[in-house]
């Protein structure tokens, strides 16, 4: 498959962020300030805001340069998943690195569990946002946001290693770092207002696919069963009610449309090794037509 018909298909996914989501430009983008100890590079990390609405991509394959075209193409956010990608902690690592390049692009590791090691290294690596799955009740989410805040908010280590560079003191990494609670299970959703009722948490990340597992259904990335779809528009009013991001998957682009309409604060229109799949089936489908 050629690189080509890859980058048009992933310009066709973001395109309708284009209006919500503007790349600034080096005429109208006044060059960030120095210090001794920073560069302009690596001061856009702690100097970025996740704006909202936005169209993130989900990345699951394992290259940094894939990373850098997500964010070039005008995606708000960039997910490296740590989850269920293929992506190792040093490949995940890179990748946000590569980011920092792009003041305009957030960048949040998906750390497969809610430890203090998985949490703490990709924030000590430079990671602007974190989101921990299977976050079902308050003493999960609190766990997390307690990894990702430093005293007197949480009981992150000092340790920045890759993040050391930006020169941010506790209290800037507490501001700037984004803390998401993934839910994805019938047990959350009952106590759903607890969790997000919990201070230093800034939102949530809905996975419609276990979720619906959850509650007894097939698993979809847009699910249409009304428990399920029932459960999803909860979450989404519980964040607004409090001011908190809301995060969904969405299974596609008309999903993906539909669900900005709704509300949501940001949405992932499927993942890239689907976007992957998709063109190169054009190709294998030659012979066929």
């Amino acid at each position: 498959m050629s690189i080509t018909k890859y980058s048009k298909h992933l310009l066709t996914a973001s395109r309708y962020s284009r209006s919500s989501l503007r790349l600034p430009s080096p005429v109208d983008t006044p060059p960030p300030s120095r210090t001794a100890s920073t560069t302009a590079m690596s001061l856009s990390n702690t100097a970025k805001t996740l704006k909202t609405p936005f169209v993130g991509a989900f990345q699951m394959l394992s290259d940094p340069i894939l990373t850098e075209h997500y964010a070039n193409l005008g995606f708000g956010a960039v997910l490296i998943d740590q989850q269920h990608g293929l992506l190792d902690e040093r490949t995940a690592f890179e990748c946000v690195q590569r980011l920092e390049k792009f003041p305009s692009c957030f960048s949040i590791i998906r750390v497969c569990d809610n430890t203090t090691a998985l949490i703490s290294r990709a924030l000590d690596a430079g990671a602007c946002g974190i989101i921990a799955p299977m976050i079902n009740n308050v003493d999960d989410a609190k766990r997390l946001v307690e990894q990702c805040r430093y005293a007197p908010v949480g009981k992150r280590s000092w340790g920045p290693t890759r993040a050391l560079i930006t020169d941010a003191g506790t209290e800037q990494a507490n501001n700037y770092v984004k803390v998401f609670a993934m839910i994805e299970t019938a047990e959350a959703i009952k106590n759903l207002d607890s969790i997000l009722d919990l201070e230093g948490l800034d939102g949530a990340f809905v996975g419609p696919s276990d979720l619906s597992i959850s509650l007894g259904v097939a698993p979809s990335g847009s699910p249409t069963d009304p428990t399920v779809v029932a459960a999803i528009k909860k979450v989404l009013k519980g964040c607004q009610a409090r001011g908190k991001l809301s995060l969904l998957y969405c299974g596609d682009k008309e999903r993906a449309r539909a669900s900005l309409a709704e509300g949501w604060s940001g949405v992932f229109p499927g993942a890239d090794i689907g976007w992957m799949m998709a063109a190169a089936k054009e190709f294998a489908d030659v012979i066929k037509n």
